[in-house]
């Protein structure tokens, strides 16, 4: 006879059929997520008994001010002085290390750049005003998300549907044979 499983075991082959589990949830509902148009809800129930399994939805999000071409805005946005700044990066970090401060200048680089606070600043007037405040951003509506959400008491169900045989408990779908 075999001693017992270990509880640590015991978890690891739980998080292990957990990633099994996920899987096949994203395999299956990439079989019908294109039918769910953005804010489109169904609730499901069992076939046996009509209990309430659960609900399959896509989030309806709001669209929001996004930038779409960087380099647009960012040559818009450098048209306004107050928009870019000028740092120092060191080019030859080796030597700049031992005679940067006193004697070597030459070393520093200058750069201009947009603050960094100016492209969220954009996005908020943008917000603000429901207008595009440069070019380069565009009011874009992201895709929703597909939920798929159980019920609070979907086991009584799903474990009903398991007895009848119409799944497995791995959620694999019994094949029912077609009587001749």
């Amino acid at each position: 006879m075999s001693e017992p499983l270990k509880p640590e075991v015991e978890a690891l082959v739980l998080a292990e059929l957990g990633k099994r589990v996920k899987a096949r949830t994203e395999l299956v509902k990439a079989t019908f997520g294109q039918r769910y148009p953005d804010g489109h809800r169904e609730t499901f129930r069992d076939p046996l008994f009509g209990l309430k399994v659960g609900m399959v939805y896509r989030t309806d999000p709001e669209p929001k001010w996004t930038v779409v071409d960087r380099e647009q805005l960012h040559a818009h946005l450098r048209e306004f002085p107050g928009n870019v700044e000028t740092v120092y990066e060191i080019a030859d970090e080796a030597a700049a290390v031992e005679i940067l401060r006193e004697h070597a200048p030459h070393l520093l680089v200058e750069i201009t750049r947009l603050i960094s606070t100016v492209i969220d600043d954009a996005l908020a007037q943008s917000a603000a005003t429901g207008e595009a405040a440069a070019p380069g951003i565009e009011l874009v509506k992201p895709s929703g998300y597909l939920t798929v959400k159980p019920d609070p008491a979907a086991g009584v169900a799903v474990a009903r549907m398991v007895d009848a045989g119409l799944i497995e408990w791995d959620g694999t779908p019994r094949q029912i044979e077609q009587a001749s």
